[in-house]
């Protein structure tokens, strides 16, 4: 049975970054709609114009964010054994 404390969490950050950015680049294109519509607010319209900055400093962040734990990932532990189970049982 695999030891669950060898396992290393899952990094969370670049997919929650993506998701964000996207919902940043839906809130760009809807709000204008929803703003005529009467459904939200005039004061909306000062945020519609920050968007779609927002949308690409997430995006970029969240490539960022995989890009550097993809490299951590790739070098492994400080140690210089590797990160295979049976590798770290034997510590």
């Amino acid at each position: 049975m695999p030891d669950p404390a060898a396992d290393r969490p899952a990094n969370r950050a670049p997919k929650a970054l993506a998701a964000l950015a996207a919902l940043a680049c839906v809130a760009c294109c809807a709000l204008p709609a929803l703003i005529a519509a009467g459904a939200v607010g005039a004061g909306a319209g000062a945020v519609v114009g920050r968007l779609p900055a927002v949308a690409a400093a997430l995006a970029v962040l969240s490539a960022g964010t995989w890009w550097l734990n993809r490299r951590r990932a790739a070098r492994g532990c400080a140690c210089g054994c590797s990160d295979s189970p049976d590798a770290l049982k034997a510590h």
